[in-house]
């Protein structure tokens, strides 16, 4: 991946697209994208292995049910809260060098989770985790969006990246079960963060020669109060959307509600009077300003919460209802992420043609999936399961068609010298949209079951589970629906970011 930097001259960068187009990427650059990506997949199978090593972490660690809890929500509300900060970093001092701050703090982190020797260590060392993650994570969409300028290799890198997450989802659903079967060297849970060492090293030593250096032309000073504000408020907000419904919404969740809708508004006046003094604010009026913008981080936060919602009653129908185990659970997921995969890799060609077109159908594949799931919740167990399978198959194209266009068409959006708030601003939204998901449609399917899926009642049988189980796919099926009318009216508003053309330039000819 190349040395970037935005043209010094607006018509100088208008004769050279002109005379020459966009630069094509490179060998080094798709080497680049490869490094970058592993990172991104290895974030994500840490958002969902904890999940399948939960029971053994418990008792081992003596854990309780509250502390297990944040051992898997710290990383996700730490992930969320240090997004925007760790994307405007990189614009400031460089994304290839933040990303290898955030590898190397990922990988320290992670070797701490697995020396972890009670729960308040591991609850601890995960918040770090988390952290190291948003450092690390929002540079790779920031590259993606600095490097590869020309449509068809930004089309193509955007389907790589989808691929990494549908992977992601795999390797942490099925083969943090195969880790903890395999029990290695008698390391039991602690394994699945120890085999983070060494993919993380590898990734450090790989990306010095292949990915280069992009930050914004400008040098953003960084908001420390702006900065403060968001590592404040996110949690303020998350913390009682993952833990609320599972606690039946006690007293002290709506004030918290109260607080972050009055610190947001305090947040977004605090901005705009930074900006007005001539200061770097964190999230540019620029980036909010830009065309589509607001509409597209919409349209990801209905999608994300659809999805988690999806992964989460799927989960509890399997194991609660269906009795299976872990391992024979998670199998169910593979042909979701296949199809994820599958679909992102398609995306390439589909989305050079149709464009945002492409995420409209894949929310409409998504609800034909989720629709059929009545038709399959009545056969008997190991039937089921294997139909169930065939479903999320479907609905992870579905997922897979919508996500790469997508992140384009936010991508193009975004000023170049804001690609790391803006990167930033994304992966929010996708954290907020998964814990929103797993609130709202987790208390939606509780209340259709009547009681709580994890220790339910003598009286509830696999009908009970079925019946509730198909009415939240109808829920999430119109929220897939209203996934693909967001896109469609998103693929109507004028491409084009504020204040300069949605390609931008770079220049620098050689690698550093």
């Amino acid at each position: 991946m190349r040395t970037v930097t935005r043209k010094a001259s607006p018509k100088a960068t208008a004769g050279a697209s002109t005379t020459t187009g966009p630069p094509r990427a490179t060998g080094r650059d798709w080497a680049g994208l490869t490094v970058v990506l592993l990172a991104m997949f290895m974030s994500q199978i840490d958002m969902f292995i904890v999940n399948v090593a939960a029971p053994g972490i418990q008792a081992d660690l003596n854990a309780g049910f509250g502390q297990l809890q944040f051992v898997i929500d710290g990383y996700v509300i730490a992930y969320a809260a240090g997004m925007v900060t760790g994307g405007r970093l990189g614009d400031r001092i460089g994304r290839k060098r933040t990303f290898q701050y955030g590898v190397a703090a990922f990988t320290l982190t992670s070797l701490l989770c697995a020396l972890a020797p009670g729960p308040g260590t591991l609850i601890a060392a995960r918040v770090l985790q988390g952290l190291s993650a948003a450092v690390m994570t929002p540079q790779v969409l920031s590259l993606i969006r600095a490097v590869f300028v020309h449509e068809r290799d930004r089309a193509r890198a955007v389907g790589a990246y989808g691929a990494s997450i549908g992977a992601g989802v795999i390797a942490g659903l099925v083969g943090g079960g195969l880790l903890l079967d395999l029990d290695v060297a008698g390391l039991g849970w602690r394994m699945i963060f120890l085999i983070n060492v060494p993919i993380g090293a590898a990734i450090l030593c790989a990306a010095m020669p292949a990915v280069s250096e992009s930050r914004s032309a400008d040098r953003p000073r960084l908001d420390i109060a702006g900065a403060a504000f968001t590592a404040v408020l996110l949690p303020l907000v998350l913390i009682p959307l993952i833990l609320g419904g599972e606690h039946g919404w006690p007293g002290w969740t709506y004030p918290c509600f109260v607080l972050g809708a009055v610190g947001t508004l305090a947040f977004l006046r605090w901005e705009r009077r930074t900006e007005a003094a001539g200061n770097d604010p964190l999230l540019p009026a620029r980036l909010l300003r830009a065309k589509g913008f607001p509409l597209s981080m919409g349209t990801v936060l209905m999608f994300f919460s659809g999805n988690a919602g999806l992964f989460l009653v799927l989960t509890y129908h399997l194991q609660s209802g269906l009795r299976q185990t872990p391992l024979a659970a998670s199998l169910v997921f593979v042909p979701l992420g296949l199809g994820f995969i599958v679909a992102s890799a398609a995306c390439r060609r589909l989305a050079a043609r149709f464009g945002i077109g492409v995420s409209v159908a894949g929310g409409l594949v998504m609800a034909a999936g989720l629709v059929a799931v009545p038709a399959v919740t009545g056969l008997d167990g190991t039937d089921q399961a294997v139909a169930l399978a065939a479903v999320m198959g479907v609905s992870g194209l579905g997922q897979g068609l919508v996500v790469a266009p997508l992140v384009d068409t936010v991508l193009t959006r975004v000023h170049p010298d804001d690609a790391g708030a803006g990167s930033g601003v994304l992966n929010t939204v996708t954290q907020a949209g998964m814990a929103f998901g797993v609130a709202v449609i987790g208390a939606l399917y509780r209340g259709f079951l009547g009681t709580n899926p994890q220790s339910p009642g003598p009286d509830t049988d696999l009908a009970d589970f079925a019946a509730a189980f198909d009415r939240t796919a109808y829920v999430l099926a119109a929220l897939a629906v209203g996934t693909a009318l967001l896109a469609f009216r998103l693929g109507r508003v004028p491409a084009g970011a504020d204040g300069e053309g949605a390609e931008g330039g770079r220049t620098g000819a050689g690698p550093r």
